[in-house]
């Protein structure tokens, strides 16, 4: 449901399986992560993109996730450092 497009945190997507729409926390290979508690990831095959953040919103959420523990800020760290943007940039 995913092919052709890029799925990064902050953008929205609609979860096919429970009926839901997620804000994406992070995507990891094969697995994305929402936004909320609890905490969890599903098949990124299950979804499909509803809304394209911005370049902002992106940046945004991932800081505001890279602030908090576990999974979720390791994968913001990661994709800040990739972007070269440090976690108080």
């Amino acid at each position: 449901m995913t092919e052709g497009c890029v799925i990064r945190a902050s953008d929205i997507v609609h979860h096919e399986p429970t009926g839901e729409d997620w804000v994406v926390a992070y995507v990891n290979g094969e697995r994305l992560a929402w936004c909320g508690w609890p905490e969890g990831e599903a098949n990124l095959n299950d979804c499909w993109l509803k809304k394209t953040c911005t370049d902002e919103e992106h940046i945004k959420l991932l800081h505001e996730i890279a602030k908090s523990d576990g999974p979720r800020a390791r994968r913001a760290c990661e994709a800040l450092a990739a972007l070269s943007i440090g976690k108080g940039n």
